[in-house]
């Protein structure tokens, strides 16, 4: 990337200070450097296309939570033959402070993890996938996220017009079409989720060190294998 060694150190180092520079230090016109301008962002809740989508979501989300903060707390990442592929866990903390997305103002304040997963190349970031602890976040400001999704089914039109949740059906391609790099450490964690899915729950005090800490959907936290195999088993 043409800014790697000279603004950023590395592509990490890209990753987390974009992050930082964008939604904490309000640099919200970056992302038409940033993102390229026909991104794909997909999310459970539906698919974002284009940088100008993302720009007009992010100056909602900073209006709603101003004090909203992204702490880094690490990237894993790889070089491809279409420039970089990047994981990044977040722990997201804000206050609900104006009327918005999620309501009217409570007040109250939440924090949740994010990951987002990035293609980049020529330091703009052009295919990204972004999970979002909704249900933690809805908890921690006092509503059910049932009632949540009811509310937005209810904004956007009802059952038969509101934005439909990210299925495979409804996914557009992309620049990015990689699959497998063969690292050896995702591989043995393919294989760690296939056998707890498959019920396999002796696996866990094999595979899993007894002071884990687990951080699950819903802002939930399991403590050692207890709370591995709490979770999995739900």
């Amino acid at each position: 990337m043409s800014e790697v060694g000279r603004r950023w150190k590395d592509f990490p180092d890209y990753i987390i200070g974009i992050t930082r520079e964008i939604w904490e230090d309000r640099g919200i016109d970056t992302l038409n450097h940033y993102y390229s301008s026909d991104i794909p962002v997909r999310t459970p809740m539906g698919i974002q296309l284009g940088n100008q989508e993302v720009i007009a979501a992010t100056r909602a989300t900073l209006d709603e939570f101003p004090d909203r903060e992204l702490l880094g707390e690490d990237v894993i990442w790889s070089e491809h033959e279409t420039g970089y592929l990047s994981s990044h866990r977040i722990l997201s903390t804000a206050t609900h402070t104006h009327d918005g997305a999620f309501g009217k103002a409570t007040g109250r304040r939440y924090t949740a993890y994010v990951i987002a997963d990035c293609a980049a190349r020529n330091d703009t970031i052009f295919d990204e996938w972004l999970v979002r602890d909704y249900g933690g976040i809805v908890r921690q400001l006092g509503m059910a996220p049932k009632d949540f999704a009811g509310l937005l089914i209810e904004r956007e039109g009802g059952p038969s017009r509101c934005n439909r949740p990210f299925t495979p059906a409804i996914d557009v391609e992309g620049a990015y079409r990689g699959s497998d790099n063969g690292n050896r450490w995702g591989k043995r964690y393919a294989e760690i989720l296939r056998r707890i899915m498959a019920g396999d729950f002796d696996a866990v005090p094999v595979l899993y060190d007894r002071a884990m800490i687990g951080e699950y959907p819903g802002a939930q936290r399991g403590i050692s294998h207890v709370g591995v195999v709490g979770f999995w088993a739900a």
